[in-house]
């Protein structure tokens, strides 16, 4: 009898081992599909880094070069940036440049505003050139501008400022009242005011 519960015993430890060799195997087959899954998923989930990045539909007025592109990817590969990722941040650096550019320009203009008004203060009060003699004197000036210039001189002088420049103003005034004076003429041969140079009609 004694035999026989050892016997059934035995059998029932060996069932039961059995059984828990099983339920393990199972833990450690569904632990192993997880992990697999949930690496499968954040591999999907990895952002992809293009070989080569393409930046299209850039603002006006800001542009990449091939060189530059090619010295700024090594870069962005390195970071590990997207392609959208990448074109966030060329976005943000477009708007950077312009606005640097637009103030940069906005300040040259004010300094080319400030510099005429300037100019234009000191020969107003010139004592030879300014005063009540002012206004006939620079329409000497610009007579002889439009007579002996071409419009692209004409043009730069104003865009620039240097069209009210003291000794431009000056010269420009001279040679149109020597001329009219007669002791500048004009060369023997006929040439259209808009081919003539202004050291021509000094000739």
């Amino acid at each position: 009898m004694t035999d026989a519960v050892d016997t059934a015993t035995t059998t029932a430890s060996g069932t039961e081992s059995a059984t828990s060799e099983a339920v393990t195997t199972e833990q450690q087959t569904a632990v192993t599909e997880q992990g697999q899954q949930q690496a499968q998923q954040q591999q999907a989930e990895t952002p992809s880094v293009p070989e080569t990045y393409a930046f299209a539909n850039l603002p006006e007025g800001y542009s990449i070069s091939e060189e530059q592109l090619a010295a700024f990817s090594p870069v962005l590969k390195e970071l590990g940036l997207t392609q959208e990722q990448a074109d966030k941040l060329v976005a943000f650096d477009a708007q950077r440049s312009l606005a640097a550019a637009e103030a940069s320009q906005q300040q040259a203009i004010e300094f080319r505003n400030k510099q005429v008004g300037e100019w234009e203060t000191a020969l107003r009060s010139d004592a030879e050139f300014g005063g009540a003699n002012f206004d006939a004197n620079v329409a000497v000036a610009q007579q002889f501008l439009t007579d002996f210039g071409s419009p692209e001189l004409s043009a730069f002088l104003a865009e620039s400022g240097l069209g009210s420049h003291p000794e431009v103003v000056r010269m420009f005034h001279k040679a149109g009242k020597e001329l009219g004076e007669g002791k500048l003429h004009r060369t023997t041969t006929e040439v259209p005011k808009s081919e003539m140079s202004i050291i021509d009609a000094f000739r």
